[in-house]
C-alpha cells in the first residue's frame, strides 16, 4: 500500500475555519470525484484539535516543535504501479489537473510538506 500524506498550511488569505471548511465542503468532494479514475482507495483529512494544554503535554517532554500545519492530507494506492497506471490515461491528467488548481485556492504549498511512503502496521484495526 503506498501512502501520499501532506502537512498542509493554508493560503495566507484565508482564516483556519475558512480553510477547514473548504477542504471539507469543496475539496473532498472533487478528490472523491475522481478517485476511481485516480485508483485511490482511501482519502483522509485530519485537522488539528484545539487543546493547547494537551498539546504541550505531549510535546514538552519530548521537546518537540510546536505544531504549526493547518491539516494533514492522507491519499492511499494498492501499489506505485496503480498510482503510476492511473496517470497514463488522458482523463487522468485532466482530474490531475483540476485537483491541483483547486489545492492552489486554499494550500500554500511552500509552507506544506508531502511525501510517499508506507504504513507498517503496529496495532491492526
Amino acid at each position: 500500500m503506498i501512502k501520499f500524506s501532506g502537512f498542509v498550511m493554508r493560503q495566507p488569505h484565508l482564516t483556519h475555519q475558512e480553510f477547514a471548511a473548504y477542504w471539507r465542503d469543496h475539496h473532498a468532494p472533487l478528490v472523491l470525484s475522481h478517485a476511481g479514475t485516480l485508483r485511490i482507495r482511501r482519502y483522509v483529512q485530519t485537522l488539528p484539535i484545539d487543546a493547547p494544554a494537551r498539546s504541550e503535554a505531549i510535546r514538552t517532554p519530548r521537546h518537540a516543535p510546536e505544531f504549526v500545519f493547518d491539516g494533514l492530507g492522507e491519499l492511499w494506492w494498492d501499489s506505485f504501479e496503480d498510482l503510476d497506471e492511473g496517470r497514463r490515461d488522458p482523463r487522468t491528467a485532466a482530474a490531475l489537473q483540476e485537483i491541483l488548481e483547486d489545492e492552489r485556492r486554499f494550500v500554500d504549498f511552500t509552507r506544506s510538506q508531502i511525501w510517499y511512503g508506507t504504513e507498517r502496521t503496529v496495532i491492526p484495526a
